[in-house]
């Protein structure tokens, strides 16, 4: 039977969307009596890791996702190396700076002082860069000596651009503090490693990464991008930024120890994981009556394009119809509250098994009947085949 975790497991990563919050809602509402459970798309799975099933069954349509829970819960040691090896550099940088702190400060304040131009900034940063080459070819090390030249090219531009940054900053605004200049000039190092690994995660195949590599390139971008966005640009290129400062001292550490957990690897050996469309995933293993559907979609509104596929209306429309007219099993739809999607799931219409449509909404603060139309701040919708108690 599905029942409520004591200690429950946490999310791989950072998801946009993910339903962490509103888990206060979720859980108590699982049916009782509940076999398998499934979850057409996983997402960071903040549901999927609270609950105790007989068996999982989960997918989704980015690959790379998946690739991330089926990795782990084989253990491959590639993934897990590569993984230690880039947390390992991240901690290496801040020993950069701080090893350098004396030269970085008269970098600066010769710039600021206007002992130096712009080009004479350049060849500076560039002297310093070269003349420390051995340190920061050491964060390519661990076998991640691909495309080093441009790691150089991001350095340079990072840290040069950083300075002019904030001595715009300082004209505008009042001088920082030489603690606040180094933890600027920490970030922009930082920001050049980011940026270096979404050079590699964006040209995969034409730098012919392997798959656990590839992995753990996605993992580390997905935990340091900014806000955990994940938007690419008309050439299908990932172009978030690095998260910013406020990311320098943030260590992947925890997560990884939590990767080889035993409660963690014992989950996802449970469960059958899958990357395909959730009408061929639902059709190919079929949940029964006796078992529970989560859903979690891409919003109407949100999400034209999630992860690099697009998720239309008609496939709302297909999700839908699956629910209402060929679904078995009871289920748990979260949605933003639409026009469409209200149009797409009438409350109180009769589905498959002659179940009926139970449609709720909620914001963070309180679950309120569907019926209460008047209450501008719900966003979201809680639809289910079965009657919950909110």
């Amino acid at each position: 039977m599905i029942s409520v975790k004591k200690d429950k497991l946490y999310p791989l990563l950072k998801y946009p969307g993910g339903k962490e919050k509103e888990l206060k809602y979720i859980l108590p509402n699982i049916p009782v009596k509940a076999v398998n459970y499934y979850e057409p798309f996983i997402g960071g799975g903040a549901v999927y890791f609270s609950l105790d099933s007989e068996h999982y069954f989960i997918n989704d349509k980015s690959s790379e996702l998946i690739n991330l829970y089926k990795i782990i819960s084989e253990q491959n040691d590639i993934f897990l190396e590569k993984i230690n090896g880039i947390e390992h550099n991240w901690s290496i940088i801040s020993s950069i700076v701080e090893n350098h702190t004396k030269k970085l400060l008269e970098i600066y304040y010769n710039y600021k002082n206007r002992n130096i131009d712009n080009q004479q900034l350049k060849d500076v940063i560039s002297e310093f860069v070269y003349g420390n080459a051995d340190e920061f070819n050491g964060l390519l090390r661990h076998n991640f000596n691909i495309a080093i030249d441009n790691f150089v090219i991001e350095l340079k531009k990072s840290f040069k651009n950083k300075i002019i940054r904030m001595y715009k900053l300082e004209t505008e605004k009042g001088n920082l503090s030489q603690k606040d200049v180094i933890l600027n000039l920490e970030g922009a190092f930082k920001n050049a490693f980011y940026m270096h690994f979404r050079y590699l995660y964006n040209n995969i195949e034409e730098l012919n990464i392997d798959e656990p590599f590839a992995t753990a390139i996605y993992f580390f971008i997905r935990e340091y991008c900014y806000s955990s966005m994940f938007r690419y640009n008309k050439l299908g290129k990932f172009n978030v930024p690095y998260g910013g400062i406020s990311y320098n001292k943030k260590s992947l550490s925890k997560k990884i120890d939590y990767f080889t957990s035993k409660d963690l690897v014992q989950q996802l050996n449970n469960t059958t994981i899958v990357n395909d469309d959730f009408e061929v995933f639902l059709n190919n293993y079929r949940p029964m009556e006796d078992d529970f559907i989560f859903l979690d979609p891409p919003y109407d509104t949100e999400f034209s394009t999630y992860a690099n596929n697009e998720f239309t209306q008609r496939d709302q429309e297909r999700l839908a119809n699956y629910l209402i007219n060929e679904c078995e099993a009871n289920f748990m739809l979260i949605i933003k509250n639409t026009e469409y999607i209200l149009s797409l799931y009438p409350d109180g219409v009769e589905t498959f098994n002659g179940k009926r449509l139970c449609i709720n909404k909620f914001d963070k603060k309180y679950v309120v009947s569907f019926q209460d139309r008047n209450d501008k701040e719900a966003e979201h919708l809680l639809i289910t085949n079965y009657h919950i108690k909110y």
